[in-house]
């Protein structure tokens, strides 16, 4: 269990304390447990908390569990047994396409049992009265209940305890139900886990075992009071459980962690943790220490951006090309780090478009999603627009103040042009027709460089796509319209690099345009990186083409060896 993907949790639903908003969950099939999840989840953008709450929850998982089925203090042998759910659910939610409303679920239906084991008049009644309220509050953990107190009747009451066989048959009732009034779309989703898993995704099959673990449980620890009643058998059944237990642990765990590190996930929701808290340090951090992937070069050269350190430090870090700076599938499947991306690099359009398309997940609307709207359209003066975007953000309590320090702004043109984000990045569109991705990621970042040579991030990103794609002549052609303006006005030394690299080359074969040593010292080359050129050029000739020893981070080696 990841402390990162339980917190990139909270970056995907919004909790609000508005009364359509409640009642509408609650008026759902398992709306409870759904209202409750998400209120817990609300807690969970600092991770070492959301870890914390989380295994609070596990543990009242396995005690109202082990309450469920002790009779008296003589009982504690049992509580093994009632730890295995535990540990199965803690690896179930690794995987962040299973909503955390499943663990609420499966903690109230284990609340409910504790409840039914004590009562002792009209047991029937009322467990098919705690099923009924239980569906309509969890949805198919109705039918775990079911199944646990069927199982305890079992034990306690002898052949009677079959009579409770009637909770499971309204469970299917209530399943019946639900699919009948359209609430629930297949009996999977009815009466299994599925109900709770992303439905455009196939759930695998270890949810379905960390589910049924519940009532094994509660089946393991009754027939345990049974068979093993000497206090030597006891013991015995607790050091053969202890062991089970950590079997049982490993398999679903290491199925997981293999599952998400294949995703990349697990530093992609350390990535974005990073970035919603505007950490820029510790995001350079998570992306130094993992692998690499295209997300993590993307995720690291956007935090270099922030810091106006991108093309300065750019070759400190392993660079593959221009898809180290945005990564687009084929087919130009969209992500968060996109539109934060296209965001940092000043393409607002681009950025509003790609948010725009991801404000909603399937648990609920994305907070960082829900900011860059707002933001964009207080630049575009769309305040109506913004205005509905900060009123939603204002109903979370962790996100009320932001959302109100950004209010101040609507229908105020005069503070949104002296805000150094906003009042810039008004400037920012090309047009408003210019949306995303309509043409390759710098065609449409070079229209911005038209309206805002000054942006820093468009400065950055632009010279960086060149560097990584080897574009020299174009680079060239950069600098001399843009050399000298309040972005440009020293330039980056893998940049001095580029340039001395094209101008010896230009001048040393016929048919490209010379560019002069003179052009080159006039426009931000220093003596220096003329004199390393030099260096570098006398040890590659030394070494017969090998790289030069030292070379290692320079340009000139980017260009020259580095395959992309």
């Amino acid at each position: 269990m990841n402390r990162f993907a339980l917190a990139y949790r909270e970056q995907q639903q919004l909790f609000l304390w508005d009364k359509t908003y409640l009642t509408g969950i609650l008026c759902k099939v398992g709306g409870g447990a759904t209202l409750l999840a998400q209120f817990l989840v609300q807690f969970f953008y600092r991770p070492t908390v959301a870890l914390i709450m989380t295994l609070c929850l596990l543990g009242l998982l396995s005690a109202l569990l082990w309450l469920s089925v002790r009779r008296g203090k003589e009982d504690w042998p049992q509580l093994p047994f009632c730890l295995i759910p535990a540990i199965l659910w803690g690896a179930s939610l690794s995987d962040h396409a299973l909503h955390f409303d499943a663990l609420v679920a499966a903690l109230m239906a284990a609340g409910f049992l504790a409840v039914y084991a004590r009562i002792e008049r009209r047991r029937l009644l009322w467990g098919s009265l705690l099923t009924v309220i239980l569906y309509a509050l969890a949805g198919p953990a109705a039918l775990l209940f079911a199944l646990c107190a069927w199982i305890l009747d079992l034990f306690q009451l002898g052949a009677w305890g079959w009579k409770s066989i009637l909770f499971a048959l309204v469970a299917f009732f209530c399943g019946g139900m639900a699919l009948w009034t359209l609430a629930v779309p297949t009996w999977a989703a009815a009466l299994t886990p599925v109900f709770y898993y992303d439905l455009d995704t196939s759930m695998p099959a270890a949810h379905l075992v960390a589910w049924l673990s519940v009532p094994v449980a509660v089946l393991l620890s009754a027939a345990s009071r049974k068979v093993f009643r000497s206090q030597r058998h006891r013991n015995l059944i607790v050091c053969i459980v202890t062991v089970a237990l950590a079997l049982l642990s490993w398999a679903p765990a290491d199925h997981f962690r293999k599952q998400l590190e294949k995703r990349e996930s697990l530093q992609s929701y350390e990535c974005e943790h990073y970035v919603a808290q505007e950490d820029w340090d510790g995001l350079l951090r998570a992306c130094k220490k993992g692998t690499w992937t295209p997300g993590a070069a993307n995720y690291l050269n956007m935090a270099l951006s922030y810091k106006g350190r991108l093309c300065e430090e750019l070759l400190k870090y392993d660079q593959r090309g221009a898809q180290s700076l945005l990564f687009l599938t084929q087919e130009k499947s969209m992500d968060v780090h996109v539109a934060q991306i296209m965001y940092a690099m000043g393409n607002m359009a681009a950025a509003q478009d790609v948010s725009f398309n991801l404000l909603a997940s399937t648990v609920g609307y994305c907070p960082e999603m829900l900011k860059i709207n707002a933001k964009i359209d207080l630049m575009r003066g769309a305040y109506d627009v913004a205005d509905k975007y900060l009123s939603l953000l204002e109903k979370s309590p962790h996100y009320r103040a932001w959302a109100r320090r950004y209010k101040r702004f609507l229908w105020d043109d005069a503070a949104v042009e002296a805000d150094p984000e906003l009042g810039p990045g008004r400037r920012s569109f090309p047009s408003e027709d210019g949306f995303a991705l309509f043409e390759a990621p710098l065609t449409e970042l070079d229209r911005v460089m038209e309206v805002r040579p000054d942006h820093p991030g468009a400065m950055q990103y632009s010279l960086a796509f060149r560097l990584l794609a080897k574009d020299l002549e174009g680079l060239t052609r950069f600098v001399d319209r843009y050399y000298g303006m309040e972005s440009l006005r020293t330039v980056p030394v893998p940049v001095q690099e580029a340039l001395i690299f094209y101008s010896d080359y230009s001048r040393n074969f016929e048919g490209v345009e010379p560019v002069s040593l003179e052009w080159c010292l006039s426009h931000g080359v220093t003596e220096e990186t003329v004199r390393r050129f030099a260096a570098f050029q006398q040890e590659s000739i030394r070494t017969g083409g090998a790289a030069p020893k030292g070379s290692q981070g320079t340009y000139w080696y980017y260009l020259l060896y580095k395959q992309i």
